[in-house]
């Protein structure tokens, strides 16, 4: 529906017959950047105890993990703090 809008208004010229397949590419690109806002608050919740856990730990969270997920265990405990804490 946004895609005949933005048609509609001039916006964008679509040349195919059908703008499903765009819309379902479009889609498709969207969600594969868009975090998914579906977790439930106590899958938050575990998220948040299972980062915490993790850099509490020198034996997991050692020099190789920054490497791996490209986040310091500092880094990690800011992202922590903006999830939720009960």
């Amino acid at each position: 529906m946004a895609l005949g809008e933005l048609e509609r208004d001039g916006d964008l010229a679509i040349m195919s017959l059908s703008i499903e397949p765009i819309a379902d590419r479009i889609s498709q690109a969207v969600l594969s950047v868009v975090p998914n806002t579906k977790l439930s608050h106590l899958e938050l919740l575990g998220i948040r105890s299972l980062i915490l856990h993790a850099i509490s730990d020198k034996h997991f969270f050692d020099w190789e993990m920054p490497i791996l997920t490209g986040f310091t265990a500092a880094e990690f405990e800011r992202i922590a703090e903006k999830l939720p804490q009960g």
